[in-house]
Parts: C-alpha cells; structure tokens; sequence
C-alpha cells in the first residue's frame, strides 16, 4: 500500500516574592514536568497501561503526549499519532531484514503471504529513499490514513500497492503480530469513550490526519488494547489493507523494486 505522497497512506506535526511563597510557585513547573514524565514512562514500551489509569491520569497523558517533540528532517509526521507511537516505544523497533532467498524461504515456512508496500518521490527524496527508512532506518514515519496511522500495506498484492507508488518493498507478518479488525476498533472505541470521557475529548481534539475523523485514532486504540496491526475487514483478501504500527512485527526482505505498477505480479 502506499506511504508518503499517496492519497491512502498519507503523506509519506514566575517568578514570585520572597521566602516560601516564591520557593513554592518556582517549584511547580518542576512538579508538573515530574508528574509528565512519570504518566510517559508508565505507557513506554506498556501501552497497554494506560487502560489501567483513572480517566484523568489516561487524560493528562494524552496532553504529555502531545507537548513531545518531533523530528523535523522529514523521517518522521508532526502528528498527534506520531508522538504517541514515539512514546510507547513502537517507531524504535526495526524488521528482521532477510535476504530475498531466506526471505522466502521464512514466508513459505510461516505460512503466510507476502504484504506489499509503495513509496513515491516526495519532498525531493525518492521513494527508495522512504523504503530504505522502513527497512532500516533509526525511526519508523507514521502515515496518516482512513483505517490509522501506521504504515500501510496490500496483502498479497503487489498490483494494489503498485497504484500508490513505483519503489516498493515487501514484508510478512511474523509471530509479534496481534492483527485487529477496523469493525472491531469501532466498537473498541465506543467502549473507550464511554470509560474514558475525559481522554477521549482530550484525544479528539489532539488527533491530526485523514479526515480528522473517528478513524484517526483506531492506531491509538490499537496500541492501548495490545494490538499492533490493523486490518481492514473481517477477513483478509487480496489487495485488503493492512497497517502496521511497529516495524518490529515484520520480517522484510532486503530486496526492492523501482517499477511498480498496477498491473504487475506479486514478486
């Protein structure tokens, strides 16, 4: 599926008087910065933590979040989603990166088929420049899109993905995978609002991306339910969308290719 620069994948964002009085206001920003730190360390490398907190802990977390600072070099979004993926810890993890010949020779054993994935020249970087990244790169870019942020694939599709782009990598899903259905995030999302008032008006002013819509947030929900792949239906054809919010899910072969089309073969 397509990364940045396609229409699926997103685009491959007191001082006080003296004595105690003024010993105490200086103190507060300190008190403050300590309790963010405190909330940001529960979720980093648990997101699955959050779940645990009172509302207002889920709630402030979710501000913490958003204050974080973001890379500006282009590797990765100046999205709320980004910064969230950064936080737990899911953009630091790389893919098992394999040979073509023991890439396949792993897939065939998994039992599991390939899922494709296209990039296109953008921002004066070429899509090979983008799949370098997502193979091997210190970060992981967060695209924004209809069904999460992530990085967007084709399952067993090399043609679907080639609309998006014509440099393409592709990869399979390996025993890290907890796969989680668009219909089953909906409901996890009605439940959450419910829970969790206060966080959900807090992330849905912070959400950023595809239609700024409810489905900006299913990677959000994803993560905070201990899943890291989301899947567009109930059940996997081909061409069905897939979304990968950590690359540590994925075993990808080192080789690419630079002439994707639609009409190709899966390779």
């Amino acid at each position: 599926m397509g990364g940045r620069g396609t229409s699926m994948g997103g685009s491959h964002g007191m001082g006080g008087g003296g004595g105690a009085g003024g010993a105490a206001k200086a103190a507060a920003p300190a008190a403050s910065q300590t309790r963010e730190s405190q909330l940001l360390a529960q979720i980093k490398g648990n997101p699955a933590a959050l779940m645990q907190m009172s509302d207002q802990d889920a709630a402030d977390t979710v501000d913490a979040i958003a204050k974080q600072s973001i890379r500006t070099d282009g590797t990765q979004n100046n999205t709320f989603i980004q910064r969230y993926l950064n936080a737990v810890g899911f953009t630091d993890d790389t893919p098992q990166l394999l040979s073509e010949t023991a890439y396949e020779k792993a897939r065939k054993k998994a039992g599991e088929a390939s899922l494709y994935h296209a990039d296109r020249n953008f921002g004066g970087k070429t899509g090979d420049h983008y799949n370098q990244q997502l193979m091997s790169g210190d970060t992981m870019y967060s695209s924004n899109g209809i069904l999460g942020a992530g990085t967007y694939w084709a399952w067993d599709s090399a043609s679907d993905s080639g609309e998006y782009g014509r440099y393409q990598c592709k990869g399979f899903l390996n025993s890290k995978a907890r796969v989680v259905t668009c219909d089953q995030l909906s409901q996890l999302g009605r439940k959450f609002s419910a829970s969790h008032p206060r966080t959900y008006a807090k992330l849905a002013k912070a959400r950023a991306g595809y239609g700024g819509s409810d489905e900006t947030l299913y990677s959000f929900l994803a993560a905070t339910h201990g899943y890291n792949v989301i899947q567009n239906s109930s059940t996997k054809y081909t061409g069905c969308y897939m979304v990968t919010l950590t690359r540590g899910v994925l075993t990808m072969s080192k080789k690419t290719i630079k002439n994707a089309t639609s009409a190709m073969q899966n390779w």
